[in-house]
């Protein structure tokens, strides 16, 4: 008897809630192009054997057809510290100069993009963008030749990534 008494007070201490039903409802994404970032980033990086910041700074210079140095300082102050960021790219063939300056002419310097620098942003845009899916060919693709981990695991990325390419498509 005692016990049955010490049930009962036991339950009407315990509070019980009342669960709530949410009801969810998928909404329509308007924009998922940075879904994969991770994944082209470093695709390209590979591919081209570029530093995430010369790729930063490249996505950055893309839409000005000729800049000056003091534009790509600007852009380059977010970034750390690095006084020969400007001359590897120069040497690695991602910017060339435009128009000669210096004292003898009287003007600054003026820098574009080569095409190499041109060919990463766009291929970068449309793989985002899944336009071109990502090769999955060892030839073509670095990642697919498994030289470490995390070629492995990017790897495996990729093909899901290509594959809700498709499906996305039809």
């Amino acid at each position: 008897m005692f016990f049955v008494f010490l049930t009962q007070i036991i339950k009407s201490m315990i509070k019980s809630y009342k669960r709530k039903i949410i009801k969810r409802q998928p909404r329509e994404r308007q924009y998922n192009f940075l879904k994969y970032w991770r994944v082209v980033k470093y695709y390209i990086k590979r591919k081209y054997n570029i530093s995430s910041m010369e790729l930063d700074m490249l996505l950055y210079l893309y839409d000005l057809p000729y800049f000056r140095k003091e534009d790509f300082n600007y852009y380059g102050n977010t970034m750390s510290w690095d006084k020969r960021r400007f001359y590897e790219m120069v040497k690695k063939d991602l910017i060339k100069e435009w128009r000669p300056g210096g004292e003898k002419y009287g003007r600054a310097k003026i820098w574009e993009l080569t095409h190499k620098a041109k060919t990463i942003c766009l291929l970068t845009y449309k793989k985002l963008m899944n336009d071109e899916p990502i090769s999955e060919e060892p030839r073509s693709n670095p990642i697919f030749k498994k030289t470490s981990y995390a070629d492995k695991i990017y790897k495996k990325v990729i093909e899901k990534m290509n594959a809700s390419n498709l499906h996305s498509d039809t």
